[in-house]
């Protein structure tokens, strides 16, 4: 589904039309609509993402907005706070443009993306036809590409899936032989390799998309291995046009993500299932987890680690043999 996009005109009219809430931002002002249901994407426990609009140009941004339950939850806003921080220069990362701090409330403003997510291409018949597959390999390569950057700064996505990951469209015409794409929602962005007190928050992850070290919970073993993992997924998905994993039960869905190899799939060839394989290495568990120690757990873990690619680039560099 097109998320109303290349709408100006429509746009420009409409928050004229409507009763608008001003939000006064160190480097611009900007219109948001919150007695509007048809301006909220999206409605979480942690935050609300609305449609907003640049005073000036109209232009449409994204504002999202810390859940006003958690306004008094001071780690909560820590990591909106962090979130809003992570403002790297790479044209495969959403910008961020603004942060805003009201006496009850806190919202961060974003640029607005013009395309569909990934998931929404997955689900597109259209694109179900085998000669769509480099199609996907470039456009996981450019999440790959944009990923090393990321890494290059010493932190973690932490929630690479589908739903994150935008194909720019801003001309109805998806470029299949280049295509643009923007990682989004780093709202579980973090140092990697490194535990702190955030880390004891609960996490808003899929756990479809997790890796075994967010899964047993060791943050301190959480970092670029972590993204790898959650992207191996991520291309699964693209090729297979279906999750790797088929359950919705909890506890079986975490012991599968955690220890069960990925199968292969009847649409993969071996050098692409040799890829998956390799991203989505997990640790050799062949009893249940009560029966390990925490230390001999998190050996295996790293063990698995170390079979994994060992950078984004690396992943890049062989799924780019593909192409060829």
């Amino acid at each position: 589904m097109l998320t109303n996009h290349g709408e100006a005109g429509h746009w420009k009219n409409l928050t004229n039309s409507m009763q608008a809430h001003i939000l006064q931002g160190n480097n611009s002002k900007y219109l948001y609509f919150p007695d509007q249901p048809e301006t909220i994407i999206s409605k979480g426990k942690f935050s609300v993402v609305y449609i907003a609009a640049e005073v000036k140009t109209k232009e449409k941004v994204i504002c999202k907005q810390l859940s006003p339950s958690l306004f008094g939850n001071e780690v909560a806003k820590l990591r909106f706070f962090i979130e809003s921080s992570i403002n790297l220069k790479h044209p495969g990362i959403v910008k961020t443009l603004d942060l805003i701090v009201e006496e009850n409330a806190v919202f961060l403003i974003q640029e607005f993306v013009y395309g569909y997510t990934l998931k929404e291409l997955i689900q597109n018949r259209k694109y179900f036809d085998y000669r769509y597959n480099k199609f996907f390999y470039k456009i996981i390569i450019k999440c790959l590409d944009a990923l090393s950057y990321i890494h290059s700064n010493d932190i973690c996505h932490c929630d690479i899936k589908p739903a994150n990951i935008i194909l720019e469209d801003p001309e109805y015409d998806i470029n299949t032989d280049d295509p643009v794409i923007k990682i989004i929602d780093f709202g579980n962005v973090k140092k990697s390799y490194e535990a702190d007190d955030l880390d004891k928050v609960n996490k808003t992850y899929n756990v479809m998309y997790g890796s075994p070290e967010q899964i047993f919970g060791f943050p301190e073993l959480i970092g670029e291995h972590t993204d790898i993992f959650s992207t191996g997924l991520v291309l699964y998905e693209t090729i297979a046009k279906e999750p790797a994993l088929k359950t919705v039960n909890p506890l079986l869905l975490r012991r599968l993500q955690s220890v069960v190899k990925i199968e292969k799939h009847f649409r993969f060839d071996d050098d692409l299932y040799y890829i998956i394989s390799k991203a989505t290495t997990k640790p050799n568990l062949p009893k249940s987890e009560s029966y390990y120690s925490t230390y001999d757990l998190k050996f295996e873990i790293i063990k698995s680690l170390s079979l994994r690619y060992q950078t984004a680039e690396d992943f890049k560099n062989d799924l780019d043999k593909l192409l060829n």
